[in-house]
């Protein structure tokens, strides 16, 4: 593979859906093949998440977080063969949003939650077989101020919840966790101009 593959991670609110699409328009501006992927796979296993994420909520997902979790990994494989791979191949920079960083913090921990099994040993086999891995990892953060701005455009419905902003804090302390110890990840806080962190991400990207 002679590609470069970049993810966006991060929680609701950080703006990973807006940088990709500005970040792939950048990188296209200055000459490089790009293929943007998006959060669910185009097939029936990516209808499938959707579907049940746009139906429930909250203590739901609870009791369907194995389910989640297989669903989950199943759209970031069948992505990972039929779309990324391909692109790597042809020497795309290819963009994705979210990736297995995403079922560690949300999914496998519903099923740690509500059946105390952990499933770190599982998620690592799981990589081990998928078919690529990220160059770059860009953790998206944003403070407490922009979460309130942003949600009170985007989510007012879930501005005045305690238990969303405290789900919110902790998400994105799982995902610095998980990325302290890599070298081939990057914090971004991305409370600033698009454009600015647009440029910012686009010098990071490895060649």
């Amino acid at each position: 593979m002679t590609g470069t593959f970049v993810v966006l991670e991060g929680a609701a609110g950080t703006g990973k859906s807006t940088l990709l699409d500005a970040l792939g328009e950048e990188l296209r501006d200055h000459g490089e093949s790009v293929t943007t992927v998006p959060e669910f796979a185009d097939a029936e296993v990516g209808d499938f998440m959707t579907g049940t994420l746009s139906v429930y909520g909250g203590e739901e997902f609870r009791e369907r977080a194995l389910s989640l979790t297989a669903g989950a990994l199943a759209s970031l494989s069948y992505q990972a063969e039929t779309v990324i791979r391909p692109a790597l191949d042809a020497g795309d920079v290819v963009l994705t949003e979210r990736y297995l960083d995403s079922v560690a913090v949300y999914d496998t921990a519903l099923v740690e939650d509500r059946d105390g099994v952990p499933m770190t040993e599982t998620l690592a086999e799981f990589e081990a077989a998928m078919p690529v891995e990220p160059d770059l990892t860009v953790l998206l953060t944003i403070d407490e101020a922009t979460r309130h701005e942003r949600f009170e455009t985007y989510r007012p419905e879930l501005l005045d919840d305690g238990e969303v902003r405290e789900r919110h804090t902790e998400r994105q302390a799982r995902f610095r966790d998980l990325l302290a110890d890599r070298e081939n990840a990057l914090v971004y806080e991305n409370d600033g101009e698009i454009s600015t962190a647009m440029a910012d991400i686009a010098e990071e990207i490895p060649r």
